[in-house]
Order: structure tokens, then sequence, then C-alpha cells
């Protein structure tokens, strides 16, 4: 009997550890519970496998439709024995306060080449909060208004502006008096290419090195307006009065490449998060946002008819 006993816990042994072989065990976290709205959300899935298992990881940016993906985050894997550990990592965000279950979705998976299996990923609980507001408080200025005492600067400043008027005055008049006469003065007016307007103002920005400085905000205002304002010379439509939203719809019509609107999309979401979020982004992020203006800027120049950088016209 005690045999057959010891029998029975042998054979029940095998079968555990065989089980636990073939066993792809998944774990989804974030890396807090509660966040702001426009933080990063780190979404990590964490799968342990035997070695020789096949698995295949799904689009998570379309298994999670109610959170605005981000990136793909670092990716981590290595093998511990007769087991592969592997970490995955995906930063999402949220632009409006709630409560938020990121949904469950299935990893499928083979092992030797058999039929495919399904490991269960759990579903994650966050709130993400509104910054508070305290509305019982006065809406005041950030700080004092400064007080510019009336003295020779500004005085100077005064004169040179009716001077500036005086002489535009005198040059308006002979111009008229010269139209009057038949006699028209045609004045060339240098044109500046958008593509060359815009780099030359991101040359400049980025010699201003305002984000090493600690004025991130300023930065990402600054390198946007760049951007857009070149979207309404190149395009032709308001891109500065216009959400991101907009911007990128209005990019479709003009049939921009695909992958300069994916890159558009992230570059000005990015921005947006730091304006109206007060996200503090990584020093890699700043130095990105510049490299994707030049590629932005790079990629949908006009191509040039002639070698010339600039258009000269005459004024009527």
């Amino acid at each position: 009997m005690r045999k057959l006993y010891s029998l029975i816990l042998i054979i029940l042994f095998v079968a555990l550890q065989n089980i636990s072989a073939q066993e792809v065990q998944v774990s989804a976290t974030t890396d807090t519970l509660e966040y702001i709205v426009g933080d990063y959300i780190d979404y990590t899935i964490e799968m342990k496998y035997p070695k020789g298992t096949n698995v295949i990881i799904p689009m998570v940016k379309d298994s999670i439709d109610n959170l605005i993906f981000i990136k793909n985050g670092e990716a981590i894997q290595r093998e511990e024995g007769t087991e592969v550990y592997e970490l995955r990592h995906f930063i999402f965000s949220k632009y409006d306060s709630s409560d938020v279950t990121i949904p469950s979705f299935y990893i499928p998976y083979t092992v030797d080449g058999g039929e495919p299996q399904f490991a269960y990923v759990n579903p994650v609980d966050i709130v993400v909060h509104t910054i508070e507001v305290n509305q019982q408080v006065e809406i005041q200025d950030v700080k004092e208004p400064k007080r510019i005492p009336l003295d020779w600067l500004l005085i100077s400043v005064i004169a040179l502006i009716i001077i500036a008027l005086l002489v535009a005055s005198y040059f308006g008049y002979r111009y008229y008096q010269k139209k009057k006469s038949g006699k028209i003065i045609e004045t060339p007016v240098i044109v500046i290419p958008p593509y060359d307007k815009a780099i030359e103002k991101l040359n400049k920005l980025d010699e201003k090195k305002l984000w090493q400085d600690g004025l991130v905000k300023e930065y990402h205002s600054e390198v946007t307006g760049i951007v857009r304002d070149y979207f309404e010379d190149r395009f032709n439509f308001n891109s500065l009065e216009m959400t991101t939203k907009e911007t990128i719809e209005n990019l479709k019509v003009k049939d921009v490449n695909e992958n300069v609107i994916v890159t558009t999309e992230e570059f000005l979401a990015n921005a947006d998060m730091v304006k109206f979020a007060k996200f503090e982004p990584m020093p890699t992020v700043n130095e990105e946002m510049m490299i994707e203006a030049y590629s932005i800027v790079n990629e949908t120049k006009e191509v040039a008819t002639s070698e010339s950088s600039e258009e000269v016209v005459n004024a009527g």
C-alpha cells in the first residue's frame, strides 16, 4: 500500500512539472495607480515561459483603445535556466480625468510548433485626476505688475517712433507724387521660401538653448510655433489657430506622406502635454523635438524650380 501511495505521488509530481514547464505566465502592471491628466502611463507586460515557446506579442496599442498610445518603450529578454523572462514597456497617456480600466486581452503562443494557445493578460485599474483648482480663491497675477518709470529711455523710444513716422510720411508723399506724374519706381521685394525661413528659425532656436536653461515650456512653444507657421506658408492653412487634430486633418488633405503625418502628430502631442498638462519631459524628448522639427520641414519642402533660394518680385 505504501509503495502504491509513493508511486501516485511520483506520477503527480511529474505531471505537475510537465504542466508547469508548458505554462506561459503573464502579468500586466503600471508604474503607479494614480496619474494627472497628460502624464505618461508606463504600462508593462511581464512574461515568463519555457524555452522553445513561440510567443506572439499583439499590437498592444490596438488592444487598448481607452488610452492614447504614445510610443513603445524598452523591451528586455533574458534566459534563466530553462525559462525565458521577457519584459515589454508601452507608453500611453490620457487627457481627461476618469477612472480607467486598462482592458484584458490574450497573447497567442505555440510550443514546439504545436496548436496555438492563449495566455490571459489581466486588466489594470488606474485613476486619472485633473489638476485641482481652488474655486474660492480670486484669480491673481503670477507676479505683481512692474511699473516702468517715465525716464529718458521711454522718451527716446517715443522720439524714434515719431521720427520713423515722419520718414515714412516723407517717402509716402514722394511715391504719391511720382505715381501721380506717371513715374513709378518699382521696388524689389525679396520673398524668402517657407522652407528657408523655417530652417533659419530652427537654427536660431537651437542656438538659444532654452530647454537647457530650464525654459522647457517656452522651448516647446517656440519649436511648434515655427513648424505651424511653416505649415501656413507651405500649405496655406491657419495652423497657428488650429488644434493638433485639425492640423493633422489638413495635412492629410494636402497629401502629405503618412510617415510625416505620424511624426507630426507625435511632435505636436508632446508639446501639448508640456504646454497644457505641465508634463516634465526627459532631456532626450527635448532633443527629439528639434530633430523631428527639422525632419518635418525637410520632408515637406517644396521642390525648387531654380537654384536660387530667393524669389524677387516687383511691388506695384
